[in-house]
């Protein structure tokens, strides 16, 4: 019920990160996706610039604020479903692994209507899963010891959802927590450490 200082430092902080991040990303590719959903007055326009003595090209950036989060969105989406793509594809393979993807009948269509899930399209970057032979905690010891960061619990969720997604034989889940601000090389060693694992 306190104020939460932390938080609304972040709020503003957040607001700062994603202006910057959008500006980066157009200036790095000013023809990137986001800018090609903006209206034509949003476009940015490239100003060149001479200074005495040296060359210099000043990329003006005069995006809304609107336009640079829109475009660092698009941005951060791009990468992190990337980093899903790979990630999923190689636990997938996998024959003891089960991925926690399904949706039963706590969550459902506003029709009403249970459906799978089976498009990483914004979906956020956890992976949550399985295995049939190895503990969900060994995993993550093992995961650890190699510095790689995950855990492995049930994360705030009802007896009711394991119940109706069979995952009460599990002493947990383990949960991979995927960023923007990770990279390929990221999930090849997080790959890389799981196949260390006996019988994985």
């Amino acid at each position: 019920g306190t104020m939460n200082y932390e938080g609304c430092a972040g709020a503003i902080a957040l607001n700062e990160y994603f202006n910057d991040l959008g500006i980066e990303a157009w200036r790095r590719h000013g023809d990137c996706e986001g800018v090609h959903h903006l209206s034509q007055k949003q476009k940015p326009r490239i100003m060149t610039t001479q200074a005495s003595g040296d060359q210099v090209e000043e990329r003006s950036c005069p995006l809304s604020n609107s336009a640079r989060l829109s475009i660092a969105r698009t941005c951060i989406v791009q990468v992190e479903t990337g980093l899903l793509n790979s990630i999923l594809g190689y636990l997938r393979k996998i024959s003891r692994v089960r991925i926690i993807e399904d949706i039963g009948d706590m969550k459902v269509t506003h029709d009403g209507d249970c459906i799978p899930h089976t498009s990483n399209e914004q979906r956020i970057p956890i992976v949550t899963f399985v295995h049939e032979v190895i503990p969900s905690s060994q995993i993550v010891e093992h995961c650890r010891d190699h510095g790689v960061v995950c855990r492995a619990c049930k994360f705030l969720s009802s007896n009711k959802l394991w119940d109706e997604m069979n995952l009460t034989q599990y002493d947990g889940v383990v949960r991979f927590s995927f960023a923007h601000y990770n990279n390929i090389s990221d999930i090849k060693r997080t790959i890389n450490v799981l196949e260390m694992l006996e019988e994985w």
